[in-house]
């Protein structure tokens, strides 16, 4: 009887045959049809597993050299297990403090940053630190340097005493919030007292509240407001009437009557439902805003022009001006509010802000707004250790962004210095050209900003491509 053994060989057998057959044409010949094709593949992996043997005691007992092509003069070069970064000056890594400072030294070489493995950076010998101590480590992109919105907040905190308390926040490119109207106003109150008008984008000075009070805000609370929020906002003339020269004596004849110089006389036009002051000079009259009549009714002066000692404007119709001589030259400044404005009081939870949208040739568009308290503090953090008073206690810049701006010492100056500023709410001053084209910038991109709102950011060290190739000692 068979056994299995020979019914599997006798399979196989015909199989054998049978795929000869179809292969060859021959169903008896002697080699198997499938010899070569075993043969060869057990060849194959027998040479296989050799070479990857060969090349695995090679890589245990041979070191990598790896890729040289960083290798170029003030390249920027970082081990991609550690982080590490160094500049390769002079056949040496140069370990280097900041990746600002690594763009300063490799200006030449375009500051692109290559990342190596340890092996390609092993066996080049490692020279001293260098680099500029307290220098960024993270530069704003390129195309998030061109904000040209500063916006200067602070918060009310609601005490006779002014504003030691009083947070000072600064945010870079934040939306625009509630704007005042051209007829609004803020009536503000400095450290020591000192009260200002916040109006058309200029504080003016209150000289004394007689003075507040003749502009109908005698019965006005003051906000109090810190000095660095305050000095942002452009100085105007002071609310204070001038001397009138020759006060008190003989003016033109009005309406038949002789009149005193320094006097005010109103013009109504019954038929255009209009009023118009006229201040009483020596040789006519000076045509006055409602502003400027009402100071110079509160002035002490203004007495030797009314004898009888009622100081108001003295009514007259239209045709009492014929034949006179008319100005506009009345002493007063020409940028005063020509109407007192309607005082705005902060609501709670709300604080008054000044946004400056500077223009491309530096003028300053400052625009008084409110925003609320949430929308500040949300959109800003803590700027840290700092004197109260003289720098701003929050800012807001946002992520990977920051400024190129061009200190403007006074409006319509050329400018100053050149700052950038980071992420992090400081300000770097750039000591030439050749540091905003190493830091990956151009000129063009500096924004002129108002030197009063880059002093509200701490200033870090000069960045200049010779401080960034010093030396630096390795602390213990």
């Amino acid at each position: 009887m068979k056994s299995r053994k020979d019914q599997v060989q006798a399979y196989f057998f015909v199989v054998g045959r049978l795929a000869a057959a179809v292969t060859h044409g021959k169903p008896d010949l002697l080699e198997a049809p499938t010899k070569r094709m075993t043969t060869g593949t057990v060849l194959g992996f027998v040479l296989a597993a050799v070479i990857m043997g060969v090349f695995g005691i090679l890589g245990m007992f041979v070191p990598a050299t790896g890729d040289s092509s960083w290798r170029q003069e003030g390249a920027i070069v970082m081990d991609k297990t550690s982080g590490a970064r160094y500049v390769y000056l002079g056949g040496q890594l140069r370990p280097v403090l900041n990746y600002s400072s690594a763009r300063l030294v490799s200006a030449q070489s375009g500051g692109k940053l290559t990342s190596v493995s340890p092996q390609a950076l092993a066996g080049t010998p490692v020279g001293p630190s260098i680099g500029i101590t307290g220098a960024p480590d993270s530069l704003p992109a390129a195309d998030k340097v061109s904000t040209r919105r500063w916006t200067v907040c602070t918060r009310i905190v609601g005490s006779a005493a002014p504003s030691e308390n009083s947070a000072v926040a600064l945010l870079l490119g934040h939306p625009a919030g509630a704007a005042l109207a051209d007829g609004q106003a803020l009536f503000v109150s400095a450290p020591g007292g000192q009260l200002y008008l916040i109006s058309h984008g200029k504080r003016f000075r209150v000289p004394s509240r007689s003075v507040a009070a003749a502009l109908g805000y005698g019965a006005a609370r003051s906000v109090d407001v810190p000095s660095a929020w305050l000095n942002t906002i452009p100085q105007g003339p002071d609310l204070a009437a001038p001397a009138t020269p020759g006060i008190g004596g003989l003016g033109p004849v009005i309406a038949g009557k002789q009149s005193l110089v320094g006097q005010i006389y109103q013009v109504r036009n019954s038929a255009l439902g209009t009023e118009q002051n006229y201040l009483v000079r020596s040789n006519g009259l000076a045509v006055l805003s409602r502003t400027g009549a009402a100071l110079l009714l509160a002035a002490p002066d203004t007495r030797q022009a009314y004898p009888d000692g009622r100081i108001e404007p003295i009514p007259v119709g239209p045709d009492a001006l014929s034949g006179l001589s008319i100005t506009a030259n009345t002493g007063l400044p020409s940028d005063l509010p020509p109407v007192p404005p309607e005082l705005v009081v902060p609501p709670p939870g709300t604080q008054p802000c000044v946004r400056q949208d500077v223009q491309s040739d530096g003028r300053q568009v400052p625009v008084v707004e409110l925003l609320s308290d949430n929308q500040v503090t949300q959109a800003s953090v803590p700027l840290g250790t700092h004197k109260t008073g003289t720098i701003a206690d929050r800012v807001a810049i946002p992520a990977g962004g920051g400024a190129l701006a061009r200190a403007l010492p006074t409006p319509g100056a050329q400018g100053g210095a050149t700052y950038l500023v980071t992420e992090v709410g400081k300000k770097y001053p750039m000591s030439n050209a050749e540091v905003i084209t190493a830091l990956g910038y151009t000129a063009s991109m500096a924004t002129p900003v108002p030197a009063q709102l880059l002093n509200l950011l701490p200033t870090g060290p000069v960045l200049s491509v010779n401080a960034a190739r010093q030396s630096q000692a390795v602390r213990p």
